[in-house]
């Protein structure tokens, strides 16, 4: 889907599943203040293939209006205002930037999705880090180069991921000779003295910084049975029921001091 299909299409699919201006006459002007707003180009030819494409989607929400299939279409798709909105959480509103462009393609497309964490881990760590001090009081640096991703003023040393449902946990390291007594299942584990607490970092539903939440879980919790000396590679969902609440993340941030 391009650009301008994925624009004009979640636009005008706001304005008719709200019914805020349903029997509105469609204008052009209204579509092309809001093309040259985003930076797309555009044809006339190319907004009225769009528009007769849509006049057959409208169609067929009008014929299962109030039925089931109607909620999964509106809440399995992030809109374009609602990942424009979160795009800009990020980076920061009215830019036009080509990453902003980037992202608001990606939030919007769900083959996109497991490339989002990989561009927002950096930017993401400087939110919590933020987050971590103000929950904390106490200093927070960021670090390059080690095994942790921070530390607090007390030494404190702090790995931090960017996920959505799974909490897999295995490192970004290469598999080599140096590693080869860590990487048994193919994932390159952490070693059970490289940091002391992990902080998971949640988007929002729509990859916003809106709706997020952030867990924290100390390193003793993820040490693999089988191989004390190292971490698992992936959270079970014993540890994460168990650390994926507020009451657990208050605790254990209390720890941190």
């Amino acid at each position: 889907m391009t650009l301008l299909k994925t624009v004009l299409f979640s636009w005008m699919e706001s304005i008719f599943i709200t019914k805020k201006i349903a029997k509105t006459e469609f204008k052009y002007r209204n579509v092309i203040s809001l093309l040259k707003s985003n930076n797309i180009r555009y044809t006339k030819e190319e907004i009225d293939d769009v528009v007769k494409e849509f006049k057959i989607y409208k169609e067929g929400l009008k014929s299962i209006e109030g039925n089931m299939k109607m909620v999964k279409i509106t809440t399995d798709t992030i809109s374009f205002v609602e990942a424009k909105k979160s795009a800009e959480e990020w980076l920061g509103e009215g830019s036009d930037s080509l990453m902003k462009t980037w992202l608001v393609n990606a939030i919007m497309d769900k083959k996109q999705h497991r490339d989002i964490g990989k561009v927002l881990a950096n930017v993401s760590e400087i939110y919590v880090n933020r987050w971590l001090s103000e929950r904390t009081g106490k200093e927070v640096k960021s670090v390059v180069g080690e095994s942790y991703d921070s530390i607090l003023d007390n030494k404190v040393r702090i790995q931090i991921k960017f996920r959505m449902d799974a909490w897999h946990f295995e490192t970004t390291r290469r598999n080599s000779k140096k590693n080869e007594e860590t990487n048994s299942t193919g994932h390159v584990a952490y070693k059970s003295d490289e940091f002391d607490f992990l902080v998971i970092f949640k988007p929002g539903q729509t990859f916003g910084i809106t709706g997020s939440t952030i867990r924290c879980i100390p390193i003793s919790a993820l040490i693999n049975p089988k191989k004390p000396n190292q971490l698992v590679t992936n959270i079970n969902s014993k540890i994460k029921k168990m650390y994926d609440n507020e009451e657990k993340t208050n605790e254990i941030l209390s720890s941190m001091n």
